[in-house]
């Protein structure tokens, strides 16, 4: 099968015009709060893939947003962009099972308290060490749904959209450059201690080496975490604008 042209491609990706809005409503909460206030445009991949009558059936989770931009010689990059609004206020799951643990050690509580078992005990400690953060796992799957099978499907829609011959998608994702890009709640970098930039170094670090494993994988190519007030320097950093 014939593979994908960069031109084929952005006509494919250009023709979702109406999902083409910018960063302002794209990385909206769901409480409709923005992470980031910017006009710059991208696609909202969110609601390319909810559009999508080959993907309704069992929707994928995907990244937030999609970008490329072509350089002079050809070379073709991919943006996949993720904007987390996550509440540094709130523990995470780890955080509030280590509450939970304490709490049934605590002498002081209720005797109902005092009497759970120490399996029980055990057990909660277990699920404290093991149990995944929610978080973590959506920002390690949503770029391997978003590459291997949601940009796949909505190629293969607008083929048959437009009554157009597919080529090989696959074999050209794999050969252009991939990078995601993750921006997540804010924090004050001039506080010497902070604990909002703690959380935003810890998760890089504990979702490092499952990156690592995508650029392996040929999934990605590149990852990099941001603070959302970097989403200006990461556009002139990238040369998009």
């Amino acid at each position: 099968m014939e593979v994908l042209t960069n031109k084929e491609f952005k006509n494919f990706i250009k023709s979702h015009g109406k999902f083409y809005k910018n960063i302002t409503e794209i990385s909206k909460s769901d409480f409709d709060e923005p992470l980031i206030v910017n006009d710059f445009k991208m696609y909202s991949l969110d609601e390319m893939c909810w559009d999508c009558e080959l993907l309704k059936e069992n929707t994928p989770k995907t990244t937030d947003a999609l970008w490329f931009k072509e350089s002079l010689d050809g070379k073709l990059t991919l943006y996949i962009i993720e904007f987390k609004f996550h509440n540094f206020n709130d523990p995470n799951a780890r955080d509030m099972l280590e509450i939970m643990a304490n709490d049934v050690n605590d002498s002081n509580l209720e005797y109902k308290y005092k009497c759970l078992s120490e399996k029980f005990k055990k057990n909660l400690r277990k699920i404290k060490n093991y149990y995944g953060d929610e978080v973590e796992f959506s920002l390690i799957l949503k770029p391997i749904e978003s590459l291997t099978m949601v940009i796949p499907a909505l190629y293969e829609q607008y083929c048959i959209d437009y009554n157009l011959p597919q080529k090989d998608i696959k074999t050209f994702l794999d050969n252009v450059e991939k990078k995601l890009i993750v921006f997540i709640s804010h924090y004050d970098d001039k506080k010497k201690h902070n604990s909002s930039k703690q959380r935003v170094q810890t998760m890089d670090v504990g979702i490092e080496n499952n990156y690592r494993r995508l650029e392996r994988g040929n999934i990605i190519d590149y990852h990099k975490i941001y603070p959302s007030f970097k989403f200006s320097y990461f556009l002139s950093y990238e040369r998009l604008i």
